[in-house]
């Protein structure tokens, strides 16, 4: 686009000393041809051939409707060709476009996984179906990686919310902002049989542990329930109250456990962390870790934002991750197999490596319990 000049943002005419006032300092506007050069040059900058492009969006086509499913991977292809404006040349972007849209008809629509990744290089094209949600993302680089696109996984709050009155339990399960009731008993005649039943609910729903669990009542109930399952650790025990608990109490906790998110999320990993020590199923360390990929171990991957940051271009610097190339294949394959990974805070990592596999993770884990009395979270 050819520059133009903008009026108002002119300097002041100054009058020279010495002169008569009559004489002005002028503000030239820029030649013409020079303002056809700096045009030029733009569209010349513009690229004839791309190296990498990944795109990932959430992609659950099992659960959705033929509507929701063309929604989303319309909204893709938005997202690329806005990624490609300007950088690229029409011919150049029109190919990437044309790549993804003989794509999208070969796709699994039979998928339980919850997102989609896609990277394109001008000699291949990789798909993957990722068990955890992501934000939709465009990556335009020298190298785009699997990591990259995982890398962007959806930490919006998600948990189990569990409220113990007496003879009655209810479970929501809050997702997408919204609190849902999932399960509700109040006709037990044992309360034993009530925590059993609650138990073997929570277990039921949340199997593979991906979400921290919080339990809230009476403090009669609380011990009870905690006292009664061999997972007592599985829970976030929050504000005893000794009335049932009201709508409103009910939301400000929930405000409480949003807003505090990134706590929570850290607390859980942590805590993650501890159980898979104390059972022997956890792989620190980036060398042990491949050794482990490489025996098709599975599990949850932690990498800590430091380290994701670093294994670009540990290719170039070679040192302890001069097997990075290794790594990026191994993680694709880990990937494919169903598995999860996540992002840590930098520095939550560090006294292990920067990374950590949590074998077996679909396992059950007990989860941190901490216990607040006095209606405090913390």
């Amino acid at each position: 686009m050819v520059a133009t000049l903008q009026t108002h943002n002119m300097a002041p005419a100054i009058f020279e000393e010495n002169i008569s006032q009559s004489k002005l300092l002028m503000y030239k506007p820029m030649a013409v041809l020079q303002e056809k050069n700096i045009a030029k040059k733009k569209i010349t900058n513009t690229r004839t051939v791309f190296s990498s492009i990944g795109l990932a969006i959430p992609f659950q086509p099992s659960m959705w409707d033929e509507k929701s499913i063309h929604s989303v991977l319309n909204n893709g292809m938005e997202m690329v060709k806005a990624k490609l404006k300007s950088r690229y040349s029409e011919e150049c972007a029109n190919t990437i476009l044309t790549r993804l849209e003989k794509l999208f008809p070969k796709l699994n629509f039979n998928t339980h996984r919850k997102s989609l990744a896609i990277i394109l290089t001008p000699d291949e094209e990789k798909i993957f179906y990722l068990s955890f949600p992501v934000k939709p993302v465009v990556f335009l680089s020298k190298s785009v990686s699997v990591l990259d696109l995982a890398a962007n996984m959806q930490q919006e709050a998600e948990f189990f919310y569990f409220v113990l009155n007496e003879k009655s339990v209810i479970l929501y399960d809050y997702f997408n902002k919204k609190l849902h009731k999932v399960y509700e008993n109040n006709h037990e005649p044992s309360v034993s049989n009530l925590f059993k039943k609650a138990a073997d609910t929570v277990e039921l729903l949340n199997g593979k542990y991906e979400k921290p669990v919080f339990v809230t009542g009476k403090l009669n109930m609380l011990e009870g329930f905690c006292n009664s399952t061999p997972y007592s650790k599985q829970f976030f025990t929050l504000l005893y109250h000794a009335s049932p608990f009201r709508s409103e109490i009910k939301e400000s906790l929930i405000d409480e456990i949003t807003g505090h998110w990134s706590y929570w999320q850290s607390k859980f990993t942590k805590t993650k962390i501890i159980i898979a020590k104390e059972t022997g199923s956890l792989i620190s360390h980036f060398d042990t870790v491949l050794k482990a990929f490489d025996k098709c171990a599975d599990g949850l991957l932690l990498v800590d934002k430091h380290l994701k940051k670093q294994l670009p271009k540990s290719n170039k610097t070679g040192g302890l991750f001069q097997m990075a190339e290794e790594f990026m294949q191994q993680l694709e394959k880990f990937l494919v197999r169903g598995n999860r990974i996540e992002i840590t805070e930098a520095g939550l990592l560090k006294d292990m490596g920067g990374i950590v596999l949590l074998q077996g993770s679909n396992k059950a884990l007990p989860v941190y319990r901490q216990s607040t009395a006095g209606g405090s979270l913390y």
